[in-house]
Parts: structure tokens; C-alpha cells; sequence
């Protein structure tokens, strides 16, 4: 719990410091895949506020990824989540989280999410299953798009999650996501890599390649 805490805290400069930019009020879906060494990796992002319901929002990241050789892939995470602005970029929220180890288990926690035309912020602490396995779990997602002309920006991302089960502490599930590379208008794309860790060992995964993304659905 004490990685998670200090996850979130060491983010509150920048929460200050985006604050002033102009804000987009609903942010386009995301679709990525990354193609590397080991083998694919894809991510969807959807990040919508509700159109005639003022606060109310849906929030979901999936993540599935398979090595080369595989034939079926055991590797995903999918959420879902109904989320409500309760203070300015600040969100409650709850919904489903799906792995195929652990299946469908409810999840509630809380949502800063924050975007402006150059930088994109998603900060998610949250709780998954309600038993004695339950697990305690944090993701930042941190974009930033500096402009180079009309039709060009340069791209960056961080994207990091750990999470541990609450009984004992330990280690659950935790990666590392890289991104650096260009946008031409809707389409961005560079070199990506991609550091895994599963269970109480840390058993781990590298992943290292090029990346397109796509962004969808203004």
C-alpha cells in the first residue's frame, strides 16, 4: 500500500502545474498497438463524459498482449467504470475489472483526469474485489504533445500501475509503459517498450518495438 500512497502523492506538482492550461472537456478514444521483440501488445483508452448528464463519465483501459508464438493470449486486463465529477477533474467512480486469472470483479475507487490540447493526466486509485483477496491498486497515465507545426507534435507518454492484495502486501501486478515518438493530425506512432511484472515472485516480461496509435471519436 505504501508504493501505491507514494505513487499518487509525487504527482501532486504536476496536478498544480496543468491546471492552468486550457482543458479539453471530452478527450478522443485511444487505439494502440505495439509491435516488438516478444510479440503485440494493444491498448484501447476511453475517457467520455456523458452527453446530457452533467459529471457523469465512462472510463475504460484495455490492455491484451501475446507473445509471437502464441496461439491464444492469457495476458489481459480490461476495466470498466461509470465515473462522477465531485470537484473540479476529480471523480469517484465503479464499475467491472477483468483478468483471466482472477475473471470479472467489481472495482471502486477514485479518478483526476485532465486534458488539454498538449498534455493528458489520468491519476486512478482504486480498490478491485471486496473478499480476502482483494486488491489495492494505482495507475498514472501521463501524455505530453509539444507542437512542432500545424500538423506535427512531438510525443511522449508514461504509463505505470502496481498493485498488491491487501491481507499480505503482496505484489500483484505492476508495468511500465514507455512512448516516444511524433503525431501527423489523428495518427501518432515511434518507439514503445513495455516492462511486466505478475505475482508475489515478480515474474517479468519485456516487450520492446514500435507503436502506432490512433485517436478516435472526438
Amino acid at each position: 500500500m505504501k508504493q501505491i500512497l507514494l505513487f499518487s502523492v509525487g504527482l501532486i506538482p504536476l496536478l498544480f502545474f496543468s491546471q492552468n492550461n486550457k482543458q479539453i472537456l471530452n478527450p478522443p478514444v485511444t487505439f494502440e498497438t505495439l509491435a516488438g521483440n516478444k510479440g503485440i501488445a494493444s491498448q484501447m483508452t476511453i475517457n467520455k463524459g456523458f452527453q446530457d448528464i452533467k459529471g457523469l463519465g465512462f472510463l475504460s483501459v484495455a490492455n491484451i498482449s501475446s507473445k509471437w508464438n502464441e496461439d491464444r493470449s492469457n495476458d489481459a486486463m480490461i476495466q470498466a467504470n461509470i465515473t462522477f465529477e465531485v470537484f473540479k477533474n476529480i471523480h469517484v467512480l465503479g464499475g467491472m475489472h477483468y483478468t483471466p486469472n482472477t475473471g470479472l470483479r467489481p472495482t471502486a475507487g477514485l479518478l483526476y483526469s485532465l486534458s488539454t490540447p498538449d498534455f493528458l493526466l489520468i491519476i486512478n486509485p482504486r480498490f478491485i474485489g471486496f473478499s480476502e483477496k482483494s486488491i489495492a491498486e494505482g495507475m498514472m497515465l501521463l501524455e505530453y504533445k509539444p507542437p512542432i507545426n500545424d500538423n506535427w507534435k512531438g510525443y511522449s507518454r508514461i504509463q505505470a500501475l502496481y498493485s498488491e492484495t491487501i491481507n499480505d502486501g503482496l505484489h500483484a501486478r505492476s508495468y511500465l509503459m514507455l512512448r516516444l515518438g511524433v503525431s501527423y493530425k489523428l495518427l501518432t506512432f515511434g518507439l514503445g517498450a513495455n516492462w511486466d511484472q505478475y505475482g508475489p515472485c515478480k515474474e517479468s516480461k519485456q516487450n520492446f518495438g514500435v507503436f502506432a496509435a490512433i485517436r478516435l471519436f472526438h
